[in-house]
């Protein structure tokens, strides 16, 4: 007797490039495909090298008028962890 298995939905694999156009461009096939990962529709991986890309952009990048930047460490740490993207 066997029971059926869920199937695994798809997965796909975000580069850098990929994550910035998700989170930055709404309009993006990428955002669509970040959509589907936080409703489990598809699967996301990425390197942590493509978080530590994503993590310097908005280090050096997303600053207020006095130079300093817009989001603490701990912000960047949560925003990391709710990604829908499992990052190895």
């Amino acid at each position: 007797m066997g029971a059926t298995r869920p199937q695994k939905p798809a997965t796909y694999e975000f580069e850098a490039e990929h994550l910035i156009r998700a989170l930055f461009d709404a309009d993006s096939d990428e955002a669509v495909i970040l959509e589907l990962a936080a409703m489990n529709k598809v699967e996301l991986h990425a390197s942590g090298t493509v978080w530590n890309t994503f993590l310097w952009l908005m280090m050096n990048t997303m600053k207020d008028a006095d130079g300093s930047t817009l989001y603490s460490g701990a912000e960047l740490g949560k925003m990391k962890t709710d990604l829908p993207i499992k990052f190895h």
